[in-house]
């Protein structure tokens, strides 16, 4: 199935994945009637919730990369970054609490992959299909960005691998919209530019004290000054 990028979606859509737009995706990867695309499709949309890493990096995460930690679910990413014609790589590890819901669908599909043979080198793999035959299985290549953005897309026509990302900045500034949520932001994303995460607060906190009532656009406030 292909997918064509709806530019002007992305750019109407001012909200991020809500908690029911993010379980009716669930449930349709859920109802795949193929064990390992189900497994991998559900995998993939919480690891996009949790970390709200770039397709490019979840797409080469490998097997080892993701290992159960108790008490946490912990996954190891590789960032690269363009420096003059340089790339430069960091590793950076996320704990996630087993606790949370979401992790069990990545520890459902780490335990099917680990059940493979011979054991697959990444952790979202590859499908190559045989005609006539259905489809194999392939344990070295690992899906692409693209590959990433058209599994989303197969759950949803709103909803895209990069908007994870602000869901999950959202996340961290709905526990503190101040100053200090915008560096939450930094730590959660890795961002380099503390900038980038305060461009993150502007767009969200506003909304969020306008729904919490703190900011109310009909009322009217009246300033003064004491002498």
């Amino acid at each position: 199935m292909t997918f064509i990028r709806n530019s002007k979606r992305r750019k109407a859509r001012e909200t991020v994945v809500t908690e029911p737009e993010f379980t009716d995706m669930l449930n349709k990867a859920e109802k795949i009637e193929d064990e390992f695309f189900s497994l991998r499709a559900s995998a993939l949309l919480c690891i996009l919730r949790l970390t709200g890493k770039r397709r490019e990096s979840v797409a080469q995460v490998k097997v080892n990369d993701v290992r159960v930690d108790e008490p946490f679910l912990k996954i190891t990413f590789t960032l690269l970054k363009k420096r003059k014609g340089i790339v430069l790589s960091k590793r950076v590890t996320k704990a996630i609490p087993l606790a949370d819901p979401y992790t069990k669908p990545i520890v459902n599909y780490l335990e099917f992959l680990n059940n493979l043979k011979p054991e697959p080198m990444f952790f979202f793999l590859r499908v190559k299909p045989i005609f006539g035959l259905g489809r194999i299985i392939q344990v070295d290549p690992h899906v692409s960005g693209r590959q990433v953005f058209n599994m989303v897309r197969s759950l949803s026509e709103t909803v895209w691998p990069h908007l994870f990302r602000e869901t999950a900045a959202a996340d961290e500034i709905e526990k503190d919209p101040s100053i200090l949520g915008a560096f939450m932001v930094m730590n959660k994303l890795d961002l380099e530019d503390y900038r980038t995460g305060f461009n993150y607060l502007k767009r969200f906190a506003t909304h969020l004290i306008t729904r919490k009532g703190v900011l109310n656009p009909e009322k009217e406030y009246v300033i003064s000054r004491e002498a």
